[in-house]
């Protein structure tokens, strides 16, 4: 969890599938239907231990967040694992409306480990940003986590030690858990992936390479909060744009839903921040 003042956040969410549908178009993906994750995934399932996956990466451009009555946040992360099991490490950006004020910073998390904030870096709307996730030293279980402002100059880099189930990738847009409720979507507008790539059984290739789900957040009545594109025709890049509700508040959308439950890794951990630190150094 990350804390803003009294609010704190948790990044990685337990996914609550209400459905699975599959396109009629011949070989098109199967579309899961999700309370809190939007993007594409490759999902290995563990059914061959020696195809799991060893690298994620993708770049997107900032998105700037519109004001909002009340707080609303999103995160743009890449992730290794985190599918029906509890481990997960991602890295990405934030895009929130808190107490009047927009907040942006670059983060990574390691479950069930405390989220980080970046500080090194400041990321703005509007830069383009890329971030990689790699294992380094499989014997060691080493891990890189690279985060580049490429717009900006900045960069941060770190190894970690990390028992990884290695057994999904994923490319996400997220509506994060404040204060243990489900939040409220910030409105992001759009944010295109771009580059998207994994290395899983050795093999380094894009989404489309891949077998992969298309991952939509919708609420509790089946309604989605956003638009996933199909991946271009390289199978590399593809959009998540916001959607306007039509009424009732999206906090209102943690109510048990029908169907199946697959629980992802979620973390538990509480940290506080000075709020003055944030306006100094990620104002909008």
């Amino acid at each position: 969890m990350f804390a803003i003042g009294a609010v704190a956040i948790a990044y990685s969410m337990n996914l609550l599938f209400t459905s699975v549908n599959q396109s009629e178009t011949v070989n098109a993906p199967p579309v899961l239907r999700v309370k809190q994750w939007s993007g594409y995934m490759v999902n290995l399932g563990g059914q061959n231990s020696s195809e799991l996956v060893t690298s994620v990466s993708a770049s997107w451009i900032v998105p700037s967040v519109k004001p909002s009555e009340n707080n609303t946040f999103s995160s743009v992360w890449v992730g290794v694992g985190g599918y029906g099991e509890k481990t997960l490490i991602q890295a990405g950006t934030e895009q929130e409306f808190v107490d009047g004020r927009a907040y942006y910073f670059a983060w990574y998390e390691l479950l069930p480990a405390y989220m980080t904030r970046i500080t090194s870096m400041r990321v703005q709307p509007g830069d383009m940003v890329s971030v990689a996730i790699s294992l380094i030293n499989e014997s060691r279980s080493t891990w890189l986590i690279e985060v580049n402002d490429v717009t900006r100059g900045g960069h941060f880099q770190k190894t970690f030690v990390y028992n990884s189930s290695r057994l999904s990738a994923e490319w996400i847009v997220e509506r994060p858990n404040v204060d243990n409720v489900t939040s409220t979507l910030a409105n992001f507008g759009n944010v295109t992936f771009t580059d998207c790539k994994a290395t899983i059984g050795g093999r380094t290739g894009v989404i489309g390479n891949f077998s992969y789900a298309q991952l939509v957040m919708v609420d509790s009545q089946d309604k989605p909060f956003v638009e996933v594109s199909s991946l271009d025709s390289f199978g590399s890049s593809f959009t998540v744009s916001y959607l306007e509700p039509e009424s009732v508040e999206q906090v209102h959308t943690d109510a048990v839903m029908p169907s199946l439950v697959c629980t992802s890794a979620s973390s538990r951990s509480s940290r506080k921040v000075n709020p003055a630190q944030l306006e100094a150094t990620f104002d909008a």
